[in-house]
């Protein structure tokens, strides 16, 4: 029984390892949840697509995927989030 302790504990952090690693600021179980809003707003040009969280995160928002191909969490009540969804829905809807 006193190794499992050790190993349990070592594969537990490698699944979180794995789970993070992936996303630094999402955390994936049924699509992805933001942990943290990015405060640092970009130009909606940077952005190539967005989707919202579901509803089995505790915290709503908006995951912007960068031409860099990095996410970023937005708080879907912050004005430059809004500008940047209102952006994409306007260039989608004009092609």
């Amino acid at each position: 029984m006193q190794t499992s302790a050790p190993a349990l504990a070592v594969l537990l952090a490698a699944v979180l390892y794995c789970q993070v690693s992936s996303s630094p600021l999402s955390v994936n179980f049924s699509g992805p949840c933001c942990i943290k809003y990015s405060t640092k707003a970009f130009p909606s040009s940077r952005v190539v697509m967005y989707e919202h969280t579901g509803s089995h995160c505790f915290q709503p928002a908006v995951i912007f995927t960068t031409v860099a191909g990095r996410r970023v969490c937005g708080n879907p009540d912050d004005k430059w989030v809004q500008d940047i969804v209102n952006y994409r829905k306007d260039k989608a809807g004009s092609s």
